[in-house]
């Protein structure tokens, strides 16, 4: 069991890769982390062994640590995989799910549109929040799948393109960011048409992260994730 100043450095850090604070590639000293975190050694070099572990951190052998880098060659890695299993998931979801499963996504979507309202013509600011609540309706699609395994993996997949995700959003500046496809996809969950749900789902993922790609790597144009 981790000691709660090794959760609470660990958590800090990882929130700070995801979101941009730390930027990507950046070397990361472990006194300056201790300072800014207000923590001891200990618990940084764990926090740094966890998030290393998770890819989040890259060690480079007695040099130290740094933040992982950015690749479209690694976004559409984790893209391919992400679409492929979240869609099963989805599929799953609309054979098993229940009438809490849609009540799941009722409240996520709610979510949603209410801090879109509140981050209109601020979206760069609030690109954080943003990426959660999309993130939360996602996994309420999912969150009738039987797998638990595929859940995880799941999970561990957003997270590896969250940093992504963040950096586009908020190179965007006030672009109103994706999301209106999120109604059609869940009216056709719960009218339970398997086929035209996932149909839309594939394609809502295939366009965000088409979007990723024309935002951060523009040299790579219109090729995206395949």
């Amino acid at each position: 069991m981790n000691a709660p100043d090794s959760n609470s450095t660990y958590h800090q850090l990882r929130n700070d890769i995801l979101d941009g604070s730390i930027e990507p590639s950046s070397k990361l000293s472990i006194a300056q982390l201790s300072s800014r975190y207000n923590s001891s050694a200990a618990p940084v070099r764990e926090a740094l062994s966890r998030l290393a572990a998770e890819g989040l951190v890259i060690r480079k052998g007695q040099r130290g640590y740094w933040a992982a880098p950015v690749s479209v060659d690694e976004f559409v890695d984790v893209a391919r995989l992400r679409e492929m299993l979240e869609v099963d998931a989805f599929r799953q979801s609309i054979r098993h799910g229940d009438l809490d499963w849609e009540a799941s996504i009722a409240g996520a979507r709610h979510r949603e549109l209410t801090v879109r309202r509140n981050a209109e013509g601020h979206y760069s600011e609030h690109a954080g929040e943003l990426i959660r609540e999309n993130r939360r309706f996602h996994m309420a699609l999912i969150s009738g799948c039987p797998s638990a395994w595929q859940l995880r993996f799941i999970s561990t997949l957003y997270d590896q393109s969250e940093r992504f995700r963040r950096l586009s959003l908020i190179s965007l500046a006030e672009t109103t960011p994706a999301g209106d496809e999120h109604e059609a996809i869940m009216e056709a969950a719960f009218r339970r048409d398997e086929e035209e749900a996932c149909s839309l789902l594939k394609a809502h993922i295939e366009h965000s992260n088409q979007r990723v790609i024309d935002t951060l790597f523009p040299e790579r144009g219109a090729t995206g994730p395949r």
